[in-house]
């Protein structure tokens, strides 16, 4: 328990009282402890639980942790047990929690409720992706493809993007990435928030663009609405039709059970480039560094000209 005491510590320095993952098991870098990642929001910490432990142990962990994290106020320490239905969030005593709060990540805030469903309302691992986001979008129109609670496109907005629009299936998600623009003060008439499924919506998202920067970051699998395997690349396919040439867009996965060449082979198409992998936190290193999360950076091919019956050529 020493060492994993230890890594969390570190990582909390590292983060300088900002939010974000302070430990990652399922990167199978610390033997013993694959079961566990630990996060934390803005004086929580939320240790989610993938196996089942002893209930001494949680007791024992989360007094360690409230004694020796270096914050330097008092902390709450939860547990999540993903292994049980509904992912259920209790205090070290074993009562469930139910908790409404806001974090803070690179200048930004964002609203989180443990305690309410498997997923708190944000993903800490995708910290790099949208600092890179938030550099890389002045002035663009921007598409956020399964934007869940909204966090790149307040990280766009936060960029100088001239429009956001965010597309995903929940509306309960839409709402809260609607209170995240909020929080940060963000001229909504800038965003756009859509309730659809998008692989049977492409001409109203269409409609919005072209566009300068796109995000895809879909669930592995989702029941009734989105396979990786089957549906992965009728997005490709679908953004060379509303994408500016020299456009930039972010193709995200995060199944451990795919690798950074094998999705690479998914995403194959004439008509994006792959630039480079923005790296992942450094905290979320992996025993097999081609799994895990992966964000790859592409770049839309100029579209060549058309050539005319006389050999002329024109757009």
């Amino acid at each position: 328990m020493n060492e994993l005491i230890s890594e969390i510590n570190h990582n909390i320095q590292r983060l300088n009282k900002d939010s974000g993952r302070v430990f990652h098991g399922r990167g199978k870098t610390l033997d013993g402890f694959e079961d566990i990642t630990v996060e934390y929001l803005s004086g929580t910490l939320l240790v989610i639980l993938f196996a089942e432990r002893p209930v001494t142990w949680l007791k024992a962990f989360s007094v360690k942790l409230s004694e020796t994290v270096p914050i330097g106020a008092p902390v709450q320490v939860l547990f999540q047990m993903r292994y049980l239905k509904n992912a259920p969030v209790l205090n070290e005593s074993g009562e469930a929690v139910r908790l409404d709060k806001t974090m803070t990540e690179n200048g930004l805030k964002y609203q989180l409720t443990l305690g309410d469903c498997q997923n708190f309302g944000f993903f800490t691992d995708m910290a790099n992706g949208r600092k890179w986001v938030k550099a890389h979008s002045s002035g663009h129109r921007v598409l956020n493809l399964f934007s869940y609670t909204c966090s790149f496109s307040v990280a766009a907005i936060s960029g100088g993007a001239e429009k956001v629009i965010n597309i995903d299936m929940s509306s309960a998600a839409l709402s809260v990435g609607r209170k995240n623009h909020q929080l940060n003060e963000q001229p909504l008439e800038q965003v756009v928030f859509q309730k659809l499924n998008i692989l049977k919506s492409w001409g109203r998202i269409k409609k919005y663009g072209p566009y300068g920067l796109v995000i895809v970051d879909p669930p592995s699998f989702q029941k009734g609405s989105f396979s990786v395997s089957k549906d992965y690349m009728k997005v490709v396919k679908r953004l060379s039709e509303m994408t500016l040439d020299d456009a930039d867009v972010l193709f995200c996965l995060n199944d451990p059970l795919v690798t950074v060449d094998s999705f690479k082979q998914m995403l194959n198409s004439e008509h994006f480039e792959f630039i480079e992998r923005i790296e992942n936190p450094e905290v979320m290193r992996e025993a097999q560094v081609d799994v895990g999360l992966k964000v790859l950076h592409y770049k839309k091919r100029p579209t060549s000209p058309a050539v005319n019956e006389c050999g002329s050529i024109f757009k």
